[in-house]
């Protein structure tokens, strides 16, 4: 069923707000699970009985809800911390994952310097400091820079920053 007739004919599309909601109903929630990445998730996660939640040590994979365009697919939440690279998701799987090969790239962080209250001239070094692979760097006024070619998108800093001024993109 498509959900964007619905939600016409519901005149959810009559309203700014009402189309931004829908608009980020058919958006992913979050990444997937670092070496679930390029699989056909919706052929193998709709009927699974997702053993990589309970497996995950970090708690920071989420199943999207079903009144989400990605419902039951895996997300990263990193609002509370990020992924250690583990592999319990790999190893709680039933698809056949090869995980041999170098760490996948989750992603990269993206820095929103307007509400980064390092760069509104308050000291906050949190980013950086939670930052295993020196992807964030700060300058001589302690703002902090990204170095995208660094970055695995493990979404340590996400969880770090007291205003949610980073993502994983």
């Amino acid at each position: 069923m498509d959900g964007r007739r619905r939600a016409f004919l519901r005149g959810a599309f009559l309203t700014s707000a009402g189309r931004a909601q829908e608009i980020k109903r058919q958006q992913p929630l979050g990444p997937v699970p670092p070496w679930h990445q390029g699989l056909p998730l919706v052929e193998h996660c709709l009927d699974c009985a997702q053993p990589c939640v309970a497996a995950c040590e970090p708690d920071i994979i989420r199943i999207h809800p079903e009144s989400h365009e990605f419902a039951g697919i895996p997300y990263l939440d990193f609002s509370a911390n990020g992924c250690t690279f583990c592999q319990a998701c790999v190893e709680a799987c039933p698809i056949e994952i090869d995980s041999s090969g170098p760490r996948p790239v989750i992603g990269a962080v993206q820095l929103n310097r307007s509400s980064c209250i390092a760069w509104n001239e308050i000291i906050c070094m949190s980013c950086s400091d939670r930052c295993e692979y020196s992807a964030i760097t700060t300058t001589n006024m302690r703002q902090p820079q990204v170095n995208t070619d660094s970055c695995t998108g493990c979404g340590m800093c996400v969880s770090a920053c007291p205003v949610n001024a980073l993502q994983i993109v």
